[in-house]
């Protein structure tokens, strides 16, 4: 009887210091990346709020060119859906809707993952002589949730990875256009 309670004592531990560890980690993850690209806001801005058109330079696409999509709503900007489903773990499946779009200015979306919640995401166009500034930031809230804290802390570099990746290929896809 004495090893059960000492077991029990142990797990018990082992919860208390996973809670108190888990709530100390942060409760969001908010990063973004940033290029400049060779065009001009009007040349850029229909590459991030048309779901068809992202898809040209998502990094996600060139990790699983198998990955299917559903688009819904208007081609481009505000209500535009785009949903997706791979079995490569790192694209898995969910859906972005765009949310707010100002032409030449900003795209705001909202991701919902499968099984892991909702998170935003926003591309912000800064006008630069001939050329373009591109933000694209990502925000995730955990709140209470400790095991999507620890998952915030593990993929937040993975994400900007990524973020800087499509960042670069549409970079490339603009500027290779560009007469």
């Amino acid at each position: 009887m004495k090893i059960v309670f000492r077991i029990l004592m142990i797990l018990a531990v082992l919860l208390v210091l996973f809670l108190i560890i888990g709530m100390m980690l942060p409760e969001k993850l908010q990063l973004e990346r940033s290029i400049v690209i060779r065009a001009e806001p009007n040349k850029v801005y229909p590459y991030v709020s048309n779901f068809r058109l992202f898809n040209q330079w998502s990094p996600w696409v060139r990790i699983d060119p198998q990955t299917e999509f559903k688009f819904e709503g208007p081609g481009q900007g505000e209500g535009a859906i785009m949903h997706w489903r791979s079995d490569h773990a790192e694209v898995g499946q969910g859906s972005q809707k765009i949310v707010q779009a100002n032409p030449g200015r900003d795209v705001r979306t909202v991701l919902a993952f499968a099984g892991m919640g909702k998170a935003y995401s926003r591309f912000e166009l800064q006008a630069q002589q001939d050329a373009t500034k591109l933000i694209w930031g990502f925000d995730m809230h955990f709140g209470y949730n400790i095991p999507g804290r620890i998952m915030g802390v593990l993929i937040g570099d993975e994400i900007g990875d990524y973020y800087q990746r499509g960042l670069t290929n549409l970079k490339q896809l603009l500027e290779q256009k560009e007469p």
